[in-house]
């Protein structure tokens, strides 16, 4: 039986954790939506490269599979989440207008 591995664990939590707490943090109420995607799959492709690295998958030159499948996971998980909790519940925008200088979020405007 096989087990979920660290590399795809750890880019479940990350892209949790990003698209709830930090992605609100960085974006602004003013930007668009094209903004705001590209800001998204930026912040995916660093960390999801970053976490790759932290669990061992530059191990072997031939790991460049890993790396992809972790930034992926990583963007498709805040995404996901995004849409399925973080925009419902109003956690994004209330983040988003905390942290935006002078900025109010309507609702469905804010995160990734």
């Amino acid at each position: 039986m096989d087990t979920m591995s660290d590399l795809m664990m750890w880019n479940l939590i990350v892209g949790f954790l990003s698209a709830t707490f930090v992605l609100p943090v960085v974006q602004q109420p003013h930007w668009s939506s094209a903004q705001r995607a590209a800001v998204t799959f930026a912040y995916s492709v660093l960390t999801g490269a970053v976490v790759a690295y932290l669990t061992g998958a530059f191990a072997h030159l031939n790991d460049a599979q890993a790396v992809i499948s972790s930034v992926l996971t990583t963007l498709v998980t805040a995404i996901a989440t995004y849409k399925g909790f973080a925009q419902p519940t109003g956690v994004a925008a209330a983040i988003e207008s905390a942290t935006s200088p002078g900025g109010t979020v309507t609702d469905g405007q804010a995160g990734a």
